[in-house]
């Protein structure tokens, strides 16, 4: 059943009170800034999942980040908007963002052959990550293909984008926002488990983008990666 008359009048109160609480929180020199351009720092690939926002990486994500979504953070599905990031928008950093308890993993783990034709699509897009087959119910195969699946992601920018990585004009960072506490230490953490395509987490936490990151934050943030079981 959809949402009822009065449901959706509530939703739209909550946009309406959202939306001056941004406004008033922000002096209008915040809105100059970027009116006539958009200068992002960050290309970030991540699901739609709504648990999933550009708040757990940026409490203010305006004119930083710039968002591509889609079904399972896929470059390939998108490439038209990653590929503005990247070529237009010049961001130095291109950030895949998978995450716990993904939907469209758990889907392709089960079979979607059920699916309208336009989630068919997407998902069809995973068949080369090589993903296990396994029951979705078992969080550890879950997690197992979610990281898979940014490792491949990783390696699709890789290839895409070689001459940016090799030049140091692009960084490909792949990352687990983790709401389950499936490989960190808090929930909600944000884990480094990819950076252009070293997953080592002993190398990654000598790599030099990271000079200037605390030995702690290192630890919190760098995980080495559980080895995970497929039934």
């Amino acid at each position: 059943m959809g949402k009822t008359k009065v449901e959706i009048d509530k939703i739209i109160n909550q946009i309406i009170k959202g939306n001056k609480e941004f406004v008033n929180s922000h002096e209008n020199n915040f809105f100059e800034e970027f009116q006539n351009h958009q200068s992002p720092f960050i290309t970030m690939v991540s699901c739609s999942d709504s648990r999933v926002q550009p708040n757990v990486i940026l409490p203010e994500a305006t004119n930083k980040i710039f968002m591509v979504e889609n079904v399972g953070n896929q470059i390939l599905s998108s490439e038209g908007s990653v590929d503005y990031g990247i070529f237009h928008l010049k961001t130095p950093i291109l950030l895949i963002l998978g995450h716990s308890d993904c939907g469209a993993i758990k889907a392709f783990m089960n079979g979607y052959s059920n699916e309208r034709d336009s989630i068919k699509h997407e998902l069809e897009y995973l068949e080369k990550a090589d993903l296990k087959l396994a029951d979705s119910s078992e969080n550890d195969n879950v997690v197992y293909n979610v990281l898979k699946n940014i490792d491949y992601q990783v390696d699709v920018a890789l290839s895409k984008y070689a001459d940016l990585i090799r030049n140091n004009e692009l960084t490909v960072i792949g990352a687990y926002n983790d709401f389950k506490n499936d490989i960190s230490s808090e929930l909600g953490d944000i884990v480094f488990v990819n950076i252009n395509g070293e997953k080592d987490s002993d190398k990654i936490k000598q790599m030099s983008i990271f000079d200037n990151t605390s030995i702690v934050a290192k630890e919190k943030f760098i995980k080495r990666r559980a080895e995970y079981s497929l039934v």
